[in-house]
């Protein structure tokens, strides 16, 4: 007896006495059926008493008949029924009591081409069916956790993978050569953002300067700067390269000349590493958010950019 399966069967009055009944008791010797003689009690709440049946059942057993398709509480239940299948998962099993396709077809063409079986068969024959639409939606579902399982071992097969090789490439001619290429592309591209449409008529305009070997500057209006600094660049490996980010201020003296004081607002910092096919990202060691070379020079322009609109904004109270 597999009692953990719910079964709720759906059906008119008019159909209880000589076949609802005995299917019923049949199938309780299997399984837990939700059944108005068996869960109805003078008093109940009808309404949701089978709205607790529906949301708790596995399978619904229709009973579709003459009488079923004039009702409005079997065709209510159907309803609900309907509600719970999803694409991959059908409950509903259709058992076709004194009717022929033409009728099921008039009153739901989408049951009409469900599998079903006849009461004409006979009841072992119907009890024979839903056993093994059980049985098939068991073994279904045993193959879907099998293969999320198997899923789930391919995907950690891949990641290892995917790190072993980044961990290669860090350590390579050619991964220094792509970081190296991704440092002097994140420079041209701030730049590029940073320059269009200006004039010499900008009220806002920002210099740009390379003081050292992956060291880069940029700066404007009240003193505020962005630095960009790429530490542990190495002939033969660029596995513990973090590239540094710092927007700051450049503190002024009464003469209008600049101090070797800054104010630091901003620091942020990245690692290389290298994605499928052998694709380079910027990791944030803070987030762990991950930038191509174009999406970090845009990430880095828009919070420089914040706090220079801060600065004028505060200026200006």
């Amino acid at each position: 007896m597999d009692s953990s399966y719910r079964l709720f069967i759906c059906h008119a009055s008019e159909d209880q006495e000589d076949f609802v009944r005995p299917l019923a008791e049949a199938l309780r010797k299997e399984y837990t059926v939700w059944y108005s003689e068996y869960q109805l009690t003078l008093g109940d709440r009808l309404l949701q008493k089978i709205d607790q049946g529906l949301a708790s059942c596995d399978f619904g057993i229709v009973v579709l008949s003459k009488p079923f398709f004039e009702k409005k509480w079997p065709r209510n239940e159907l309803d609900g029924l309907f509600a719970r299948e999803t694409q991959s998962r059908k409950i509903i099993l259709p058992i076709w009591k004194d009717v022929t396709e033409d009728e099921v077809k008039a009153y739901s063409p989408i049951l009409a081409g469900r599998m079903a079986v006849s009461t004409t068969a006979g009841l072992p024959k119907v009890l024979e069916k839903i056993r093994l639409a059980v049985n098939m939606s068991e073994r279904q579902r045993e193959l879907t956790t099998v293969d999320a399982a198997a899923q789930r071992v391919q995907a950690l097969r891949q990641t290892v993978a995917e790190k072993q090789r980044s961990e290669q490439l860090l350590r390579s001619e050619q991964g220094v050569a792509t970081v190296s290429a991704s440092i002097e592309k994140l420079w041209e591209t701030i730049q590029t953002i940073l320059s269009a449409g200006a004039d010499e008529s900008a009220p806002i305009k920002f210099g740009f300067r390379k003081s050292v070997t992956n060291t880069m500057y940029v700066s404007t209006i009240r003193g505020m700067c962005l630095g960009i600094h790429a530490t542990n660049v190495h002939l033969n490996s660029v596995s513990n390269t973090i590239l540094e980010a710092k927007i700051f201020k450049q503190r002024w003296n009464r003469f209008g000349q600049s101090d070797s004081e800054m104010l630091p607002l901003r620091d942020a910092d990245f690692k290389p590493t290298f994605r499928a096919g052998d694709q380079l990202v910027w990791v944030s060691t803070d987030t762990s958010e991950a930038y191509g070379t174009e999406e970090l020079a845009t990430h880095l322009v828009n919070l420089f950019v914040k706090h220079l609109e801060e600065e004028i904004a505060t200026s200006e109270e």
